[in-house]
């Protein structure tokens, strides 16, 4: 197998179990691994408009409207006119989010430590950066 595949491979790989142990970790919540992001993302930017948020997560719009629609229900996160233009929508976690907000973002910490399990600081401070190089990339 070329390199390239491999490390094709080996990323769909990572994507697949962060996913899976994401989902896992969610569903006695009754939320999806695509729901715990919009949660924590609405933690950390109260007031995010619907637009950034599906920017921010490369979702397409109708994944992340149904998304949110289901958190609105379920009372994790509330859906407010943007004042300055009717036609954006801002998005405010409700208390029940916050309440969980510090969990979801431990777990989201304990996937990462058994992942770069064996890694060096300096290593992982490495893999951090190129990642982003990566993510970069795929904005070009």
């Amino acid at each position: 197998m070329r390199l390239p595949d491999r490390n094709i491979a080996a990323l769909l790989m990572i994507y697949r179990k962060i996913n899976a142990w994401r989902s896992e970790h969610a569903a006695p919540l009754g939320l999806s691994s695509s729901q715990v992001t919009i949660i924590i993302e609405t933690c950390k930017n109260s007031g995010i408009s619907q637009t950034e948020l599906v920017k921010r997560l490369s979702h397409e719009k109708s994944v992340v409207a149904k998304a949110i629609a289901k958190l609105i229900a379920a009372g994790y996160i509330t859906r407010e006119q943007n004042p300055k233009d009717k036609r954006a929508f801002n998005l405010f976690p409700t208390e029940k989010a916050q309440e969980v907000y510090p969990m979801l973002v431990g777990q989201g910490d304990q996937c990462m430590e058994r992942l770069t399990a064996g890694l060096t600081p300096e290593e992982k401070e490495e893999l951090g950066v190129l990642l982003e190089k990566m993510v970069e990339n795929t904005q070009l």
